[in-house]
Parts: structure tokens; sequence; C-alpha cells
């Protein structure tokens, strides 16, 4: 009886140690990423810890979140490109793919974004629906998804209540890419007005910036 007990309670403690480490490198990882210690960053992304508590995937994800905060483009380049070649599950692979879209969109590369949307439809359609609004607002500088972004904002604030501030940025991102749809069609009136919203919910943000920006031009 109590080898039985003793051995369950070893199995316990040896299922918890890799969960424990686990946590401790991610909490190790956020606070080093954020201080901008890249070499300390990588070196942990490299240690025995996390080999033993995070998957391949896991880390080379990682080492990619610490290249683009460092700008620096070609080893972007070089490790999306691994990644994709890894042998990982289909999320995985559509999470990789869903990456480098939002990296090219914001270079603004028409094709390589292009290209990863098309990747990301190979695999699931439905998802690949949102990044065509964006690829359209973003990069074509289209207006033409004007209903299908205020179901979206409306799904999420009816314009009255108080927002859940979880809700924020969502919203006032989608605020924004109706608002540059506005100001394609050069109306005035209705690209202020949504501006006006989103600046409130696009605070500190890069969002904030640009919308100024337009919003001057536009006077």
């Amino acid at each position: 009886m109590y080898y039985v007990v003793a051995t369950v309670l070893l199995v316990l403690c040896l299922l918890g140690i890799p969960y424990l480490m686990r946590r401790k490198v991610w909490k190790n990882l956020n606070l080093e990423i954020m201080n901008n210690d890249f070499d300390t960053y990588y070196f942990t992304i490299d240690s025995l810890k996390a080999q033993l508590s995070m998957s391949a995937f896991e880390r080379e994800n990682m080492r990619l979140s610490g290249y683009i905060a460092q700008d620096r483009k070609d080893d972007v380049e070089q490790q999306l490109s691994m990644m994709m070649n890894m042998r990982i599950k289909k999320n995985q692979k559509l999470a990789v793919y869903e990456r480098a879209f939002y990296y090219y969109l914001q270079l603004g590369r028409a094709k390589k974004t292009k290209d990863m949307m098309e990747l990301v439809r190979s695999i699931d359609a439905e998802r690949a629906k949102d990044l065509d609004i964006q690829y359209s607002i973003l990069i074509k500088k289209e207006s033409k998804y004007i209903p299908e972004v205020v179901a979206k904002i409306d799904h999420l604030w009816d314009g009255k209540s108080e927002m859940e501030p979880q809700k924020e940025l969502a919203v006032g991102t989608l605020e924004y890419l109706l608002g540059l749809q506005y100001s394609y069609k050069n109306d005035t009136e209705n690209m202020k007005k949504v501006f006006a919203s989103a600046l409130k919910h696009c605070a500190g943000t890069p969002y904030e910036d640009s919308i100024k920006q337009i919003m001057e031009q536009k006077a």
C-alpha cells in the first residue's frame, strides 16, 4: 500500500516538474524581451530547461519574436522560411502563415502579404476572410468592406454602453479599418466620426499617429 502511494506521489511530482519549469522559462523569456535583453533571451531559448519544457516550434516561434523585435529583417526571413519547412501540425503551420502575413502587411509588402494569405486559405478558408479584408483595405486601399467591418464592430460593442477594457483595442482596430475606407471614398463626415471614436480606443498605439496624420491631410 505504501509502495503504491509513494509511486503515485512520485509520478505526480515528475509530472509537475515540467509544468513549473515551463512557467519559469516563459516568465523569464517575457521579462527578457520586454527589457530588450536579447543576449539572455536567446540563451534562455537554447537552454536545457527550455528544451525540456517547450516544443521546438514554441522555441523557434519565440526566436522569431526576438528577430522581429530587433528588426533583423534577414534573420526574420530565414526564420520564417525555416519554420514553414518544419514538420509541425496544421494549426502550427497556420500560426506561422498568419504571423508572416501580419509581418509583411506591416511592411507594406503586397506580394508577400498575398502569398501568406493564400497559404492560410489553403488550410482554413474561413480564417482567410479576415485577412482578405485587411489586405483589401491596407494594401489595395479599397473601400468595399464597409458593411462587413461595421457588422464586426456592432458585434463587439453597441456604441453606447461602457466597453469592456479587453475589447477596446479590437474595436479601435476595426474603427481604424472603417475610417480608412471612408477616407478612400472622401467621405470626410463619416471618416471624422469613426476616427474620433478610434482615437479613444487606440490611444498609445501606432494607429493613433496614422489617424491624426490622415485627419490633418483631409482637413
